[in-house]
C-alpha cells in the first residue's frame, strides 16, 4: 500500500492502521507528512456504489453539507484498482468523535434530524442515483419470500445451536404468516437521494455540532420516512431495548420538517414502512453468510430489528396516529 499510494497519490505515508469499524468494507488510516488519510476498499455489493460517491460528496460540499472530501489519483479518477483487481478510493480524514448506538445525546439527535433535512432538501432535484426501497423492493420483498428465507437460516440456527436466533426466528416466522397486507402508493410517498445507511455510526462530531457524514456508497433514492425513522431507532438511548419513545420521535420529526416537508401519505406511512421493510429482510442470513472479521456487527441488527418489530407488532399504529394527529 505505501508503494501504490507514493506512486498514484505522491503520499509519503509514516503509518497505516486498519479500521475495525464497520462490516464488509476494508478501511484503513493513513498519517503521511502533510496530513492523514482514509483508504477505503469498499464492499462488493449491488447496493454498494463507489463510482457515485466522490462526484456526490462534492455535490453535497457545494451544498454546503460537511461529507468526505476525495483525492483523484495521477491520472484524475477518483476510483483506483490495485494489483489484485480490487477497487479502493482515497478521501481526506476528517477529525471528531463518533458514538456508539443508542447513545445520541441530546444535541445529536437535534442536530442529527436537522442534518438529514438538509440532506434530503439539497439532493431533492439531484439526478443519477438507483433506486433502493422501490416498486421493485415491494414485489421481490414480500412476506412470503421472507419466510422461506427465515426457514433457511433457522435450520443453520438449529444445526448450530444458536439457542437466541432460534426464538428470534421462530417469532419472525410466525410473524409473516401473519403479516399486514400493507400497499404503499411511491408516487404519493416523498421519495428522493437519499445517504441510504444514514445513522450515528455514519456521523462523525465535533463539540455538539456534526462535523462531516461520511460512507456514501450506498446512497440511493429511497421514501425519505424510511431513513427518518431508522436515523432516530439507531441513535436515541430510549430505543436501546428496542421500544420506541413516542414523544420524543414527534419530536424527532418535527426537527425534520424545519429543513424539509412532509406530506399527509408521509406521516401515514411512515411507521408503516419502516416494520415492513425490517420485517422482510432476513438480517440473520446476512449474518451467516458473511466472512467478515466484524460479522457481529449483522447480527446486532438482526437482534435489535426483532425487538423493534415486536414493539411496532403493538404499537404501529398509535404511532401512525400520533404521527397525522401532530403534524
Amino acid at each position: 500500500m505505501n508503494t501504490r499510494l507514493k506512486h498514484l497519490y505522491g503520499l509519503e505515508t509514516t503509518k497505516i492502521e486498519k479500521s475495525g469499524v464497520g462490516a464488509g468494507s476494508d478501511t484503513y488510516f493513513v498519517s503521511c507528512a502533510d496530513g492523514k488519510y482514509v483508504v477505503k476498499y469498499p464492499a462488493s455489493s449491488e447496493i454498494n456504489h463507489p463510482e457515485a460517491e466522490p462526484e456526490l460528496c462534492e455535490y453535497l460540499l457545494a451544498h454546503g453539507i460537511p461529507v468526505c472530501q476525495f483525492l483523484r489519483n495521477k491520472e484524475g479518477h477518483f476510483l483506483t484498482t490495485d494489483e489484485s483487481g480490487r477497487l479502493f478510493h482515497v478521501q481526506r480524514f476528517i477529525e471528531g468523535k463518533m458514538f456508539e448506538l443508542n447513545a445520541a445525546p441530546d444535541w445529536l439527535l437535534t442536530e442529527s434530524a436537522h442534518m438529514l433535512g438538509q440532506i434530503h432538501a439539497a439532493l431533492r432535484d439531484c439526478p443519477g442515483l438507483t433506486v433502493g426501497i422501490g416498486a421493485n423492493f415491494f414485489k421481490y420483498m414480500t412476506p412470503d419470500r421472507a419466510l422461506l428465507s427465515y426457514q433457511k437460516s433457522l435450520n443453520i440456527a438449529e444445526s448450530q445451536n444458536d439457542t437466541e436466533i432460534i426464538a428470534d426466528l421462530q417469532y419472525r416466522i410466525d410473524l409473516m404468516r401473519r403479516f399486514p397486507a400493507y400497499e404503499f402508493d411511491l408516487e404519493k410517498l416523498t421519495c428522493c437521494a437519499t445517504h441510504g445507511d444514514y445513522f450515528i455510526s455514519q456521523i462523525i462530531c465535533g463539540d455538539e455540532k456534526i462535523n462531516a457524514v461520511i460512507d456514501w456508497t450506498t446512497a440511493c433514492v429511497h421514501p425519505v420516512v424510511w431513513e427518518i425513522v431508522r436515523s432516530y431507532v439507531y441513535a436515541a438511548p430510549s430505543c436501546k431495548d428496542g421500544q420506541i419513545d413516542m414523544d420524543e420521535f414527534l419530536r424527532y420529526v418535527a426537527e425534520y420538517r424545519k429543513f424539509a416537508p412532509l406530506n399527509e401519505c408521509d406521516l401515514l406511512c411512515m411507521a408503516r414502512l419502516f416494520y415492513c421493510q425490517i420485517a422482510v429482510c432476513d438480517y440473520y442470513g446476512q449474518y451467516y453468510a458473511s466472512t467478515a472479521d466484524n460479522r457481529h456487527i449483522y447480527l446486532h441488527q438482526a437482534v435489535f430489528s426483532t425487538k423493534l418489530l415486536r414493539w411496532l407488532e403493538e404499537h404501529v399504529e398509535t404511532l401512525t396516529a400520533k404521527l397525522l394527529t401532530a403534524f
